[in-house]
């Protein structure tokens, strides 16, 4: 008699996959865009049913007037009126308290006392300064070139006091 060899048991190891991580790592990526190409199908549906609800959305604008009733209307130009009336009442306001400020004033510019001596100081450095240039050139104080500057800048600075005089007089005389 002849013994039948069982091949069962081979043929249940031919057909189960060895478990490896590659095959673990596909059979999840297989089952992950299962899950993705049913959700990409019902994003596709919903993305459909909002455009054909926002095509229908704005067929429907497109027929539909705006329409303000007049009584609306009048509500909204009394506010804006009352808004404007009390912007032009706050302008006035101010205009007069600046007309009534410069009316003070007196033809004088107010100057901080920390701004007047930090000009002080200035004017005293830029003095000892122009000081110190001269005794550094004595000799070219003999020519006679820097004395017509000197008095060309004096004579400037004398018409130009004379000219302010002139006009302070102008302007007082038209008051």
């Amino acid at each position: 008699m002849k013994k039948k060899f069982d091949f069962t048991a081979e043929m249940k190891e031919a057909q189960a996959t060895k478990s490896t991580p590659q095959n673990e790592y596909l059979e999840e990526e297989k089952r992950l865009l299962g899950i993705n190409v049913k959700e990409l199908a019902e994003l596709n549906d919903n993305v459909y049913g909002l455009r054909t609800d926002l095509t229908a959305l704005v067929d429907l604008l497109g027929k539909y007037k705006l329409s303000i009733t007049q009584d609306t209307q009048d509500q909204a130009v009394k506010f804006g009126n009352t808004v404007l009336g009390r912007f032009i009442d706050q302008i006035e306001i101010k205009c007069t308290e600046a007309e009534q400020r410069i009316v003070q004033m007196d033809n004088r510019i107010y100057l901080s006392y920390k701004a007047f001596y930090i000009l002080i100081v200035i004017l005293i450095a830029l003095s000892s300064f122009l000081v110190c240039i001269i005794v550094a050139n004595v000799e070219f104080l003999h020519s006679w070139l820097i004395w017509r500057m000197v008095a060309a800048c004096g004579l400037i600075v004398i018409l130009g006091i004379t000219m302010v005089m002139l006009v302070m007089r102008i302007l007082e005389q038209y008051r």
